[in-house]
């Protein structure tokens, strides 16, 4: 793997050239365009739940438009992380957490959820299982950096994320593209709408996406190790959404919506052996099994795979009240998982695993938001209910047949009031400060203790628990200019707590909530050509949720509190209408602080001493003060540039972003580390006059960087995923 030097002279190298040769095109174009206007379009965000100008929001906010997304080739919400400095998306197995500034989780059990909030159109979706999903025709994509405790509520503490796609319209318009790329993978997209009456619009996206992966299996055969398999990592991933929109008169409108997500993916499950100066972390490594290390190789007997399907059902009703616009958003969602792992990732067949989760989800949100030339407000009211029940756990020793050893589930239910309100107190001076109330419940809980004589689970209920919070808000906002804002703020969130019903006891099962404080302050500048965003901020972060693991068990206590501070930024120029130029960097401190049952795993390699338990590894505790806060990295930064000129009477648009990440650890008692890296992509396309059809080509990891997305250590070594390697492929669009 290279260094951390090697990795960052890449990247300067590389970023420079991308952005040199994109400069040095042609510059007589670039020359007869300095005289026109080259405007930034104004961007606008719903941060504080209505819409407003991301200049007059007291937030650290990342705005990506829709062609933003195209162009670094967004087709899962994980790769924003290519385009948000301050942001990572990790997988815990087939889970998807995403980290905001260090704030994140690898807990995972019934009724757990991220520390990252992520709304679809203003729908809450909790389920990690699907946090990573596929893009419908995004619009934009906003990332709240900071706790939004008050205005999103629980578990929130890291951020928010933000998408919004398109309503269907009256007007008949239609989208069409096909794209192949490496490993076989095809992909394609289609996007419909158009008014039915004069009151009534339809939409439909569709969307399907394959690949035969870049991982190859190798088994051991009759002159060593030989490929079996080359779609150990293959996917298979469906998407549709339904739209109708009814403007029942001028202030009132329903739109109801239905999504059905069907996804078969190896690509987070399929694990190989995590090597580190040519040891290898392995139990079948102390017996001579074969392991496979690459990042595009695995050794498995067992095909590890995740099935997911979802029906979401959404209805938003909208009207314009004398006082306020009123806004209500209904949600059913109902999502299941199958699971299948090789907790020993080797050709023997030691340990496998397979488990099942269903969850069905409802919320309900009324939301008030007025503004008048004094005051801005914002009120509301939330419910939440999710049923989340692990079940059909099986196990696998030696080859044997799977049988029952676990199962549990949580019925978490939550209500809260909230209000948050903005007074002008001059033409330059603004007050803001919010309150929100949440209960939280969770009852109807179970846990598996073992299995009976008969081969019986004995399952055992759960008393029930809760807990209420009040998370406030306090701004005061500054505006030196018309085109500036400075902030200074005071921010509280919550992660709620849980029934860690992953276990097999009742002992330390009540898990407290997690709680931050946030202090920030913040600039914006926003001209015509220039918007520049910074921040430096402090958290005090207390009563961490730790999750470690014992095989398939999870252990999740209050075992850590933590401070993170650090420095944010991002700058966009149009330097004319053809050339446009963005940069973004966050530079963080996340250290652990209190936290002295770290865990940490010992590997007996004694033969005698150990016995039966030769090679496997045990976990111990040790002290992680002063660590590094896992997924952290100290510094992440992103360049973007754009380059427009006419060609073949039409234009071409090239474009390139890189990503850069520093060192970080995927484990608290920092063994498990991944060096720095960068991903860089570039993308050419070619656009008509009539801008109807557009042709591209366009290349990811450009580099070929090798780089992990998740290391999982637990009693049989630690399981190493892998991120893609470099790609290269073309896309077909038409539109009308």
């Amino acid at each position: 793997m290279p260094t951390q030097h090697a990795v960052k002279t890449t990247l300067g190298s590389a970023s420079a050239y991308l952005a040199l040769g994109l400069i040095s095109l042609p510059l007589a174009n670039t020359a007869s365009a300095q005289n026109e206007k080259a405007y930034l379009e104004e961007v606008v965000v719903t941060a504080q739940r209505r819409e407003e100008k991301s200049l007059d929001v007291p937030i650290s906010i990342t705005s990506i438009g829709s062609e933003s997304l195209a162009k670094g080739d967004v087709q899962q919400l994980s790769d924003i992380m290519k385009l948000t400095p301050g942001l990572r998306f990790d997988n815990q197995g087939a889970l998807a957490q995403p980290t905001i500034r260090g704030v994140g989780t690898a807990v995972a059990v019934s009724g757990g959820g991220s520390n990252v909030g992520i709304y679809t159109d203003g729908f809450y979706s909790p389920n990690p299982f699907f946090a990573d999903s596929d893009f419908l025709k995004p619009e934009s994509v906003q990332v709240l950096k900071g706790p939004q405790g008050t205005l999103f509520g629980r578990n929130s503490t890291g951020g928010a994320i933000l998408v919004t796609t398109p309503t269907p319209s009256q007007d008949l318009t239609g989208e069409l593209s096909f794209a192949y790329s490496s490993f076989n993978t095809q992909q394609a997209k289609a996007y419909f709408s158009g008014g039915v009456t004069d009151t009534l619009a339809l939409d439909v996206a569709l969307q399907q996406r394959s690949s035969d992966g870049y991982l190859d299996n190798y088994l051991l055969g009759a002159n060593g190790l030989a490929k079996a398999a080359d779609d150990a990592g293959s996917y298979d991933r469906q998407a549709l959404r339904l739209g109708a929109q009814w403007q029942l008169n001028d202030t009132t409108s329903i739109l109801f919506r239905y999504s059905q997500a069907d996804i078969e993916d190896r690509t987070s499950v399929a694990a190989n052996s995590y090597e580190e100066s040519g040891r290898l972390f392995a139990a079948a490594a102390a017996y001579g099994v074969p392991l496979a290390t690459e990042p595009t190789r695995v050794s498995l007997d067992f095909q590890p795979e995740f099935y997911a399907k979802s029906d979401v059902f959404q209805l938003t009703v909208k009207t314009e009240l004398p006082f306020a616009s009123f806004t209500s958003y209904t949600q059913l969602r109902k999502e299941r998982t199958d699971n299948f792992m090789d907790f020993d990732f080797s050709a023997s067949p030691i340990f496998h695993y397979r488990y099942d989760v269903d969850d069905e989800v409802f919320t309900q949100e009324f939301l008030l938001s007025s503004t008048t030339e004094t005051v801005s407000w914002t009120a509301g009211l939330f419910f939440f209910e999710n049923e989340s029940t692990f079940k059909n756990n099986q196990a696998s020793f030696g080859g044997a047949a799977f049988f029952r050893n676990g199962g549990s589930s949580t019925l978490t239910q939550s209500v809260a009031a909230f209000a948050d309100v903005t007074f002008t107190l001059s033409d330059d001076l603004f007050l803001t400060g919010g309150l929100r109330y949440g209960y939280d419940e969770i009852s109807d809980a179970y846990l598996t203790l073992g299995v009976d004589a008969s081969g019986n689970l004995i399952r055992q209920s759960v008393d029930d628990v809760d807990d209420s919070n009040l998370s406030p808000r306090l701004v005061l906002r500054y505006t030196p200019s018309e085109n500036s804002s400075v902030f200074l703020s005071y921010t509280q969130g919550y992660k709620a707590g849980l029934l860690n019903v992953g276990g097999n006891t009742l002992e330390g099962i009540n898990v407290e909530p997690e709680k931050i404080a946030a202090y920030e302050l913040g600039y914006k500048w926003q001209t015509g050509q220039v918007t520049v965003d910074a921040s430096t901020f402090y958290y005090d972060y207390q009563d961490l949720q730790v999750a470690t693991f014992d095989g398939p068990t999870s252990i999740i206590e209050n075992a850590a509190n933590s401070t993170v501070y650090g420095l944010d930024g991002q700058v966009r120029i149009a330097f004319s209408q053809q050339l446009s130029v963005s940069v973004g960097g966050t530079f963080i401190a996340a250290e652990y602080e209190d936290f002295d049952r770290s865990q940490a795993w010992v590997q007996c390699l004694d033969f005698v001493a150990c016995g039966a338990a030769f090679g496997m590894f045990s976990p111990q505790y040790v002290s992680a003060d002063g660590n590094e806060m896992q997924r952290s990295p100290e510094f992440t930064a992103n360049l973007g540039v754009n380059y427009i000129l006419p060609l073949a009477e039409g234009e071409i648009d090239l474009s390139a972003t890189a990503y850069y990440t520093s060192d970080f650890y995927f484990d608290s008692s920092e063994s498990y580390q991944q060096d720095a890296y960068e991903l860089i992509s570039a993308r050419a396309e070619w656009r008509n006059a009539q801008d109807n059809l557009s042709i591209a080509l366009f290349a990811d990891n450009l580099t070929d960087a090798e780089y992990r997305t998740q290391v999982l250590p637990q009693q049989l070594g630690a399981l190493s995923m892998w991120g893609a390697p470099r790609s290269v492929g073309a896309e077909l669009s038409v539109r009308f």
